[in-house]
């Protein structure tokens, strides 16, 4: 099998290519494909999801943000553009609003990227309680994290690069990350655990 994961920004993959080794049965290979926004992604799910979903053993898994959008109707959208020009099993997954709320889902990932970072001062606070539903995950980490104070914008490559390694799969507080985590496994023929 290859599982062909389609995403709309690089700092994704850094994600994808640490955890999807502990997900994939040996012998699954895969591949990340990373756009520059919607638009470039829109255009790859047009344009090369008809020829790589003719490669036997393929498997595909599209992301993209939800950002500020309504969830049904982005993956409604992604769906219609893929229509009948799918020729293997392939789901959609929306990250809720963001990469970045992945992150907030994991806070003893962030905690063991970023020392200065304490996790215990933020568990308590209703934000956490659906980590999906913080507006702005990434200026909300930017806000926390002792080690990028100062900075106007958040480093996504560097952030997503430093706390991919230390994620827990069976521990994520992210609705969004956990539905990703099981539609993996089962297009890897993995029962979820």
């Amino acid at each position: 099998m290859m599982l062909h994961v389609f995403t709309e920004e690089p700092s994704i993959k850094n994600v994808f290519d640490v955890i999807l080794p502990k997900i994939l049965p040996e012998g699954t290979f895969f591949k990340v494909y990373p756009h520059q926004g919607k638009q470039d992604l829109e255009k790859a799910i047009i344009n090369a999801i008809p020829q790589i979903s003719r490669i036997p053993g393929s498997k595909i898994l599209i992301t993209r943000d939800q950002d500020s959008g309504d969830c049904v109707a982005i993956k409604n959208r992604i769906i219609e553009l893929v229509g009948d020009k799918c020729y293997c099993d392939f789901y959609v997954r929306i990250v809720c609003r963001e990469l970045e709320s992945w992150f907030l889902g994991d806070l003893e990932a962030v905690r063991s990227a970023y020392h200065r970072f304490k996790p215990e001062n933020y568990r308590g606070k209703s934000d956490f309680r659906n980590v999906d539903m913080i507006s702005s995950p990434n200026k909300y980490l930017l806000k926390i994290i002792p080690e990028l104070a100062g900075r106007d914008h958040l480093p996504k490559l560097e952030v997503s690069e430093t706390i991919a390694p230390f994620m827990n799969l069976e521990k994520n507080t992210s609705s969004s990350f956990t539905n990703t985590i099981s539609a993996v496994r089962r297009l890897a023929g993995k029962k979820d655990v």
